[in-house]
């Protein structure tokens, strides 16, 4: 299994606060940071499941910042933030690459 698959089986274990407090916690080294996300980018390629990859552009944002904060960085409205991460609204490119780019990250193409 991916790290994401797991992530969202996690997040239905009782210990979810723990889990995700420990993650976030983990998620400040920016090295850690920049391996989950290619991580979560790379799955997202082979499954296409945005909720996954939003699973984890959410626990970024908040190991980096508040969402407040991400909003502020990117122009997208806090509560449009906590729909997106709680996948009532899908995001569109645009949006995934803003959130990246707030985030301190950009997009490299490479061949496969």
């Amino acid at each position: 299994k991916n790290i994401i698959k797991i992530m969202l089986s996690e997040r239905s274990c009782k210990n979810m606060r723990n889990y995700d407090e420990y993650l976030i916690e983990t998620l400040k080294n920016p090295q850690e940071a920049e391996g989950y996300l290619n991580a979560s980018l790379e799955a997202y390629l082979e499954d296409n499941d945005v909720q996954a990859l939003m699973l984890s552009l959410e626990h970024l944002a908040r190991a980096k910042y508040s969402i407040t904060e991400v909003a502020k960085r990117t122009g997208i409205p806090r509560q449009n933030l906590y729909k997106i991460f709680d996948n009532e609204l899908n995001p569109n490119f645009n949006t995934i690459f803003t959130l990246i780019k707030s985030l301190g990250f950009k997009l490299v193409a490479r061949n496969c």
